[in-house]
Order: structure tokens, then C-alpha cells, then sequence
């Protein structure tokens, strides 16, 4: 595995900057991963779950790629973990985007927080499926 990121390849990560780190896929109806990326590599970013060209998910964390990478293990996030089976029983591809640049910034000094305010207005803008119904549980 090489540390570059993969050029992106959908309308999604052109216009936001992602790079694709990854993808789901069903193996005997287990959903395993394929890593493009180092995945205990740790650093914070934004990233998203697309089915086919539909981003299903959006997430932030300070634990690097190992998180998004992980889905198909989470007993915590089961509705998303449950997303992914259903896409892939479905026969859509799904694939992991992050993005890893342009997330820090001040403004008279002060550190600013753009890896939220990055999650919660691409939440605001795309209003993904499985960010709803997870936020519908809190």
C-alpha cells in the first residue's frame, strides 16, 4: 500500500475535495473491506460513505482512516453497518471517501473547527440517508 490517495473519480469528490481511501463488498454474506490507504494511519478528516454515486453517509474523526474503514465491524452504528449490507445485497458498489486537506484555519488567532463545520454542512447540503435515521435515534 502506498500512502497517495487515489485521484478522485466521482462529482462527489471533485467538488469537495475526497479522495477515495476504500470500499465494501460481500464475501459469503460477510461485508469485508479493501483498504487503499494505510489504515492505522491516524489523522483527522471528514469522510463519506457512497452507494453507486449516492452519499448514503458523512462522518468526522480524529482516529484516521480506521474508522470509516470499519463499519462492517461496528455493533455501535448498526443502522449504517445494516446500510452497507443492504447496498450490497442490492448489487450497488460501496465505496469510502476522506477527506484529509484544507481542514485547519484561524481567524484572529484563534483555531477554528473546520472538520465540523465541514460534516454539518455537507449533512446540511446532501442530507444523506443514514445520517438521518442515526439522528433520528439521539
Amino acid at each position: 500500500m502506498n500512502n497517495t490517495m487515489p485521484a478522485p473519480t466521482s462529482p462527489f469528490a471533485s467538488v469537495h475535495g475526497f479522495r477515495r481511501i476504500g470500499s465494501y463488498h460481500l464475501e459469503d454474506d460477510a461485508i469485508t473491506r479493501r483498504a487503499l490507504v494505510p489504515i492505522t494511519q491516524r489523522l483527522p478528516l471528514v469522510y463519506a460513505l457512497v452507494a453507486d454515486e449516492t452519499v448514503r453517509y458523512i462522518g468526522k474523526t480524529v482516529q484516521g482512516y480506521s474508522r470509516p474503514l470499519n463499519y462492517h465491524k461496528n455493533d455501535v452504528m448498526t443502522d449504517v453497518r445494516d446500510g452497507i449490507r443492504a447496498e450490497l445485497q442490492a448489487g450497488r458498489s460501496v465505496t469510502v471517501w476522506a477527506k484529509t486537506e484544507g481542514l485547519h484555519a484561524t481567524h484572529e488567532g484563534l483555531e477554528l473547527n473546520l472538520i465540523e463545520a465541514i460534516e454539518h454542512a455537507l449533512i446540511r447540503q446532501l442530507s444523506p440517508a443514514w445520517n438521518n435515521q442515526t439522528q433520528a435515534l439521539r
